[in-house]
């Protein structure tokens, strides 16, 4: 306090507190975002919900007789218990979806995976400051997977997968205590050459059952308070439908920073409308189970396939709506959180949409040799019709969920693949604006103008 704010009445001095406080937190107030200032001018933690984040498998095992086989690479090291335990454990971990059933003499789907580097090694850690030197164990394993028709010998999922620890040493912080003492051994490394093993074969045997099998997870997302206290109750109450309209109906807020809450509460309800669809597909096919030539099977499988592109086309526009908060307000940091989140699942359902076309490609061409088939696997079931060869619409909206950079080249170089009869209707149009970014508007003139060309109404300029 000042000499000239001493000699104030102790009233008018009351009042310039309450003043400066007013004026400190007014902001607060007045401003959206997560959490905020409570009654006792402290810190409010934002309210919560959950989101039951449904993953669908990496590939739709139809066929769910299943054998695992297990190969160790020439070029790798031999660990003679190495491929018994992947194998038990991963057919295991399959066997808890009830729908799949092992069969080691007529599987209907072959799980094959070959492990490619496998190793674990000891590091010693050197002394630092208040810590000895200490010795960790470090590894890696990386497996080549896939899951093959054994009727058709179509293939239904590859990828190479991996997995390794990595030990950090100790971190040194003069802002650390006294009392509290470092880890000696940093961080990542296991203490014994038994756990890091574990850890490699759970990991591994994780990410391959996660392409077999659908995998829920409960994700705990943050929700802002002030005028959208009312919006982030549907919220808490899962009414994601319901959130969703009166977002998007709300008026926006005048200031941008404000307005970025209102679209992550709209990206919120999208993503999570997307997994109740991959939610509702998974219950349809379990009850199902094998079946998949009944008229009710076909009938299911139609609408598991309508899920599929409902759940897809919501965590576009969530993933979308989700940098949008973030270009308005980039200091948020929980705008930031679901990026990873949405890569992930976005990149997911384009895998899926890419092994469709890889098992559609791999049927066309057994079609002429059907008889070949039959024989090679001792099955007198006739292969299935080849699919419908998908439309060029179809086609340009695929290369954009799978992030194909330089579409509309693509389209120059190959124009007999992208033939189009008629412009885009106006759906159409608002999908390839939305799904093919940047170039979206390039794309949609460029079918304007093949149409208008073959139909010789070209504007002459």
């Amino acid at each position: 306090m000042t000499r000239s704010q001493g000699n104030l009445h102790p009233f008018v001095r009351s009042l310039l507190a309450i003043g400066i406080l007013a004026a400190a937190f007014a902001p607060a107030a007045r401003s959206q975002g997560f959490g905020g200032v409570t009654g006792k001018v402290g810190i409010r933690k934002p309210k919560t919900t959950t989101l039951k984040r449904l993953l669908p498998a990496a590939v739709n095992l139809n066929q769910k007789k299943i054998r695992v086989d297990a190969v160790n690479a020439a070029s790798t090291h031999f660990d003679p218990e190495l491929l018994v335990i992947l194998k038990t454990k991963l057919t295991t971990t399959i066997q808890k979806d009830g729908r799949f059933l092992l069969d080691e003499k007529n599987p209907e789907t072959l799980l094959k995976f070959t492990v490619t580097n496998y190793y674990r090694e000891s590091r010693l850690l050197p002394a630092e400051k208040n810590a000895a030197p200490c010795t960790v164990w470090t590894g890696k394993i990386e497996t080549s997977y896939q899951a093959i028709e054994v009727r058709t010998g179509a293939p239904l999922d590859s990828e190479n997968l991996k997995h390794a620890i990595v030990a950090e040493p100790p971190k040194s912080s003069i802002l650390r205590p006294p009392w509290i003492k470092p880890n000696a051994c940093g961080t990542g490394g296991k203490a014994t050459e038994n756990e890091a093993r574990d850890e490699l074969i759970d990991a591994i045997v994780g990410q391959m059952a996660q392409r077999a099998g659908p995998t829920e997870q409960l994700v705990t997302v943050p929700l802002p308070g002030g005028k959208l206290e009312q919006l982030s109750s549907l919220a808490i109450s899962q009414r994601w439908g319901t959130l969703l309209e009166e977002a998007e109906k709300m008026e926006k807020f005048p200031k941008l920073d404000d307005d970025a809450y209102r679209i992550y509460l709209i990206a919120l309800a999208n993503e999570a409308l997307g997994y109740q669809e991959a939610h509702d597909s998974a219950e349809r096919e379990k009850s199902r189970k094998a079946d998949v030539t009944s008229d009710r099977a076909r009938q299911s499988m139609t609408e598991e396939e309508a899920s599929f592109v409902r759940a897809q086309n919501y965590l576009d526009k969530a993933t979308k709506l989700y940098k949008d908060a973030l270009q308005l307000k980039v200091a948020e940091k929980e705008f930031r959180v679901p990026d990873a989140r949405m890569e992930e699942a976005v990149g997911l359902y384009a895998t899926i949409a890419r092994h469709k076309e890889e098992y559609r490609q791999a049927l066309l061409k057994k079609a002429d040799k059907p008889a070949t088939v039959v024989a090679a696997n001792r099955d007198p079931r006739p292969a299935p019709p080849p699919a419908a060869p998908a439309s060029p619409m179809d086609r340009i909206l695929q290369l954009c969920k799978s992030k194909m950079s330089d579409i509309v080249s693509i389209m120059k170089d190959h124009p007999e693949e992208f033939t189009f009869t008629k412009s885009p209707s106006l759906d159409e149009d608002l999908a390839i604006r939305n799904q093919c970014a940047a170039e979206g508007p390039a794309i949609v003139k460029l079918i304007r103008d093949s149409v208008a060309a073959r139909n010789g109404t070209t504007k002459k300029k």
